[in-house]
């Protein structure tokens, strides 16, 4: 790989390949989840078959109930660790799966079989319900209204008591399901221990899958998955039905297990509970619901069933407590203590030049080969325009952000955007991609116009962006932030390849929360690159670097350019950098463009002399000038 390769030139990695600090050790979404899938099974195989074989149907029951709780509380775990939507609805999802089958089979004699397949489109049809609120509140706004839901639910059963026999309920046959079929374990204990297990591998699964990436990002930072191109109001709906399906699921084993199904099951405590399951047992872990329901149902209903009717008293002081005692829950506890030791002991640095030199190899690929840049990549004044702004205008209240901006880029080389604090530069790059609606003259990119068109339009078309505050997602691994790249739908699917993979495993499964600022600007820029978006939208990727680290970024703003064929767009206050790295360099000031031209064009503009005269700037810009 010659020193023009995708790392940062000869020694790059030296200022920004530091340690990795103990954060946590390895990340819990990566190395230890296969050994607590395999755990969860076998303790959901073991507290069914044990009770079974012995002959005792009191603790089977109670098994069955718990793993069906348990399966509830997986997908509860999804919803809010995973897709970050707070939903206290789920109690809600569940028991309009178990009515709907009671009703379909209990009332109506239809076979288990078909009143089971209507209790889960209901309960698919009730998470939809649940998901639009989503698309326009967040956070516990969110979670108050599905507290409604949840609450409305059994009420409503009462109320048209003539369809539903809400007060006095609805008897359901088990039938063959009761019906042993290896020694005494029968039918409905083995659907049972079949579902439990079943909701662990597929919440696995999508935890694996880009699907589940796409959730994280898109439930932490919306702005970031739309400027990836994935839409986050997709992504929340596909989170409710997805938890809404494996729910009914379990909603409508549960009716052949207590074998009668009333409205007092389904009050809002059972959707509390599912959701102090989740955050007792351990949020974020896999096996944390099977211990969140152990605890929360078994020492109320079991140990202590004279209180059962304080349990929501109960569940909030176990709640309380385990909160104090295990911050993270008590499967986040464990497991904490056990890879304490082995994640003090491990130090290892991120590579930047296998990264850079992995990155390049990916970018050969898309582009058919060769050396990486796309065919006609220019540099010159006769270059087609990337992106063309037209007299464009934005204004907060009557102050102008834009006023009249018209400034072409064009494909090839890197254009800098320079000018004091609020100019408008970042409002400019926010209006080419779509987070700014101008409110006046147009903008095209690759010769599209941009109006009426969402920030993952823009970004489909192949424009990437960074931000001011790097988009580095403490929940995913360094290896998956930058498998974000390959999921971007710009790009046809791709990934590492096996050597670099095998060769810098200990760096790519580390928490991303225990990357340094430096490393985090620069996974952002390689996996902006990776996305392959032929456009780069670069907002002051400087901040916060370190004198050796701003030498590193400039080799590979420029390396992006001539090697992997990227035209880029860069906003930043370091002007030495901006002069080192520009082919052309366009000022803004007071939301007018006042200069745009060669570096050798502004260079000794007296008007731009005068605009950082008295400055922070001033220094900077007669160092870069010189």
């Amino acid at each position: 790989m010659s020193n023009g390769s995708l790392t940062g030139g000869r020694g790059a990695s030296a200022p920004v390949s530091q340690s990795l600090k103990d954060n946590g050790g390895l990340g819990w979404r990566t190395l230890e989840e296969p050994a607590q899938l395999v755990l969860a099974v076998a303790v959901v195989v073991a507290c069914l078959g044990l009770p079974a074989l012995a002959g005792n149907v009191y603790w089977l029951h109670i098994a069955q109930l718990c793993c069906l709780y348990a399966s509830a509380a997986v997908f509860q775990n999804l919803l809010v660790s995973d897709a970050n939507q707070i939903s206290f609805g789920q109690g809600a999802v569940f028991g309009v799966a178990a009515y709907s089958f009671g009703m379909a089979s209990g009332l109506n004699g239809l076979p288990l079989a078909a009143g089971a397949g209507l209790g889960i489109c209901a309960a698919v049809l009730v998470g939809l319900v649940l998901a639009g609120p989503s698309l326009r509140v967040q956070g516990y706004y969110l979670g108050f209204v599905t507290i409604a839901a949840a609450m409305v639910f059994p009420e409503m059963l009462m109320a048209f008591n003539e369809y539903t026999n809400g007060i006095i309920g609805i008897g359901v046959d088990a039938g063959a399901l009761r019906r042993p079929i290896v020694g005494r374990i029968d039918l409905l204990t083995i659907v049972v221990a079949v579902t439990t297990s079943a909701a662990f591998l597929v919440h696995r699964r999508v935890r694996l899958s880009r699907l589940g990436r796409m959730m994280v990002v898109s439930g932490i930072s919306p702005e970031g998955a739309a400027s990836l191109g994935f839409r986050p109001g997709r992504m929340r709906f596909a989170a409710f039905v997805i938890a809404a399906f494996f729910t009914g699921i379990a909603g409508v084993i549960y009716v052949p297990v207590i074998e009668f199904v009333s409205p007092h099951s389904f009050a809002f405590e059972f959707s509390a509970f599912l959701f102090f399951a989740m955050i007792v047992g351990g949020q974020g872990r896999l096996i944390g619901p099977l211990f969140g329901v152990a605890v929360l149902y078994i020492v109320p209903n079991v140990l202590l069933v004279d209180l059962a009717q304080y349990r929501l008293i109960v569940y909030g002081f176990m709640a309380l407590g385990v909160m104090l005692l295990f911050p993270d829950g008590i499967a986040g506890s464990i497991i904490r203590l056990l890879t304490r030791s082995s994640a003090r002991s491990a130090n290892v640095a991120v590579d930047f030049h296998a990264l850079g030199a992995e990155v390049e190899q990916q970018l050969r690929t898309s582009s058919g080969g060769g050396n990486g840049t796309r065919a006609g990549t220019q540099t010159d004044a006769e270059a087609p325009e990337l992106v063309r702004l037209h007299n464009v205008v934005r204004f907060y209240g009557s102050v102008a952000a834009l006023d009249d901006v018209s400034l072409a880029i064009r494909r090839g080389g890197v254009h800098g955007l320079v000018g004091p604090n609020g100019s408008g530069k970042t409002t400019l790059l926010n209006a080419i991609s779509g987070f700014v609606r101008p409110q006046g003259g147009s903008i095209t990119v690759f010769g599209r116009p941009t109006a009426g068109r969402t920030v993952a339009d823009v970004a489909r078309l192949g424009v990437g962006r960074t931000f001011q505050a790097p988009r580095i997602y403490d929940r995913l691994t360094t290896a998956e932030n930058l498998q974000l790249g390959f999921d971007a739908p710009a790009r046809a699917p791709g990934r590492w390849s096996a050597a670099f993979a095998e060769a810098n495993a200990g760096w790519l499964h580390r928490e991303a929360a225990s990357l340094t600022h430096g490393q985090r600007r620069l996974i952002e820029l390689y996996r902006v690159a990776l996305s392959d978006a032929e456009l780069l939208l670069l907002d002051e990727p400087a901040a916060g670097l370190s004198p050796d680290e701003r030498v590193v970024l400039g080799r590979l703003v420029r390396q992006l350019c001539s090697e992997g064929g990227k035209t880029i767009l860069i906003v930043e206050h370091d002007l030495n950098l901006v002069w080192a790295v520009a082919d052309r360099i366009s000022v803004l000031e007071s939301g007018r463009l006042i200069a745009d031209g060669t570096p050798d064009d502004i260079r000794g503009n007296p008007h731009i002399e005068r605009l950082f005269t008295g400055s922070d700037d001033e220094a900077e810009v007669s160092d870069a000038q010189r």
